[in-house]
Order: C-alpha cells, then sequence, then structure tokens
C-alpha cells in the first residue's frame, strides 16, 4: 500500500522565506477506526508542517510531523490539530528537534490541540525544542478528551543551545475532560522569567525541562524525587516535570518515573520508522503572511 500524501490546506505554492517574512501554518491528523482497526483518515499540512505516516510494527498507526524549513523563527505561528475518533488509537512523533531562532524579534508560537473521543488512545512525543539564544517561544498545548479516553504526551524543552544563554520561553498546559478542566498551567523560563526561575524552585540551573501527561493516571504509583516533580491531577490524571543539563538525562529521568501504563501499547516501535514509499511526497505548499 502507497504512503499516503501529505494534502494542501491552502492552494498557495511554497516561496523562500525572505527577512522578516512570517509563516502560519496548520497541520490536521484524524484516526478513526474502520473495519476494526485504527487508520489515519485526515493528514493534511503546510511547510513547515509535513505530517507523514510511517510503517511501524503492530496495529498502532503512527504519524511523524517532517520539519519542511528551518525554524520556527519568531513571528511564526504553527498550529497542529490532532483528532482522534472512538476507540482508534494513535501515535505522533516529530522527526528531528527543532530549534527557534530570533527572526523578526517577535515571539515564534506554535498551538497543539489534541482531541480524543470516548475509548481513544493517543500518544504525542514530540521530539526536543531548543531555544536559541535571543529567541522567544510561546507554546500551548490543549487537550480535550471524553469520558474513557487516554492522553500520553511529552515536552521537552531545552534552555539555549550548546555554550549560549537561552531564549525566552511560555509553555501553557490546559486539560479538559469530559467537560471539566483538570489542568491549568504556564510555566517561563529565560531572562524574561521572574527572579529565581533557575533557582531550587525552578530548573535548579538545568538546561532542560521535561514533561509528561497522563490522563488518566495510571495504578501504578510514582514519587517525586530531586529533579522530578510528580503531581497527581485532582482529575485523575499525572503530571511529571524533570529538569536535567540535557534531553538523554531528561528522557531517564521521566522514563524511571513513568510506569509501563504510560505508554500507549508495547506495539509502539521506538525502532526507526520505515516509510510506507521510497519516495517521500514533496512539502505542502506554505501560507506566508
Amino acid at each position: 500500500m502507497g504512503a499516503r500524501p501529505t494534502r494542501r490546506l491552502a492552494g498557495r505554492h511554497p516561496r523562500p522565506r525572505g527577512p522578516g517574512r512570517r509563516v502560519r501554518a496548520t497541520a490536521l491528523i484524524r484516526a478513526e477506526v474502520r473495519h476494526g482497526r485504527s487508520v489515519v483518515t485526515r493528514l493534511l499540512g503546510q511547510v513547515p508542517l509535513a505530517p507523514r505516516e510511517v510503517s511501524v510494527p503492530g496495529p498502532i498507526p503512527e504519524v511523524v510531523l517532517v520539519g519542511g524549513a528551518a525554524g520556527p523563527i519568531g513571528g511564526d505561528d504553527l498550529a497542529v490539530r490532532v483528532e482522534v475518533g472512538p476507540g482508534a488509537r494513535l501515535r505522533i512523533r516529530t522527526a528531528a528537534a527543532a530549534v527557534v531562532l530570533i527572526g523578526d524579534g517577535t515571539p515564534a508560537r506554535q498551538r497543539v490541540d489534541l482531541v480524543i473521543a470516548a475509548g481513544g488512545v493517543l500518544d504525542w512525543s514530540p521530539e526536543p525544542v531548543v531555544v536559541a539564544a535571543r529567541a522567544t517561544f510561546h507554546a500551548v498545548v490543549h487537550a480535550e478528551l471524553d469520558d474513557g479516553a487516554r492522553l500520553f504526551a511529552r515536552e521537552t524543552l531545552i534552555l539555549g543551545r550548546s555554550g549560549e544563554p537561552c531564549g525566552d520561553v511560555l509553555s501553557r498546559w490546559d486539560a479538559v475532560v469530559a467537560g471539566q478542566p483538570v489542568l491549568r498551567q504556564q510555566s517561563v523560563y529565560g531572562p524574561a522569567a521572574p527572579p529565581g526561575w533557575r533557582g531550587p524552585a525552578g530548573t535548579a540551573g538545568g538546561t532542560v525541562v521535561g514533561t509528561r501527561l497522563t490522563l488518566p493516571a495510571p495504578a501504578e504509583p510514582a514519587s517525586s524525587a530531586p529533579g522530578r516533580a510528580v503531581c497527581a491531577l485532582a482529575g485523575g490524571g499525572r503530571l511529571i516535570t524533570v529538569t536535567a543539563a540535557d534531553a538523554p538525562a531528561a528522557h531517564a529521568t521521566l522514563a524511571a518515573a513513568a510506569a509501563r501504563a504510560d505508554q500507549v501499547s508495547s506495539a509502539t516501535s521506538s525502532d526507526p520508522a520505515v516509510p510506507r514509499s521510497s519516495t517521500l511526497p514533496a512539502p505542502a505548499g506554505a501560507a506566508v503572511r
């Protein structure tokens, strides 16, 4: 079966990015149950958000967001919407880490909306985001779950490239389960953050912040430890936040606190994914403002 091509959301053709040019792009991914199995039914995107379905072992479809351009850079406005239908399962990741650059000096913005119907399961596991010196990045993850839905979501922020100070980061998480808010959290890091953000109550000197949200929380207990905070949410979820000196250490600390139930299924392989076709579709058109 051939690869499902990434379709355009807008009819414009990609144009090279010039000085001061901002990019606004969206992606839409939907999974549903068809003939007793989970399948990806919608796969739409614009540069630099190019979603592609890949072949992995097991019954859970996997989509990779491939960056079709450098960035995001200051002034860019990116939006990703993921919809998981009743009883469907889906895993989404990114092909590589992203580096946020200064651009025109205004914030680069990214909003992710995760909508999961009853019985649906979503694993949102993007690669780290590196916020370079003098850049500003505003990231929002908004999740809406029906009763009986499950979500496993991860975020890794790297505060500055090697040997340089970090830029400014605003990270917000919102989660609503069956119409009731269970999480409203906003964190800020960088020169514009309140004093003490690097102190014991902040990153404790760490340059990487990792977050893992599990809804509902697994039955296995998890405890806080130096560099790791485990928060039980009133709505039955679990939020784990870790700080570390590098991304591998942050992921190892998250993994140490995460139970097996924090994973969608052992069928979601961590091995390199194989594209469904040796010829990848051309990048989608970019909507530039």
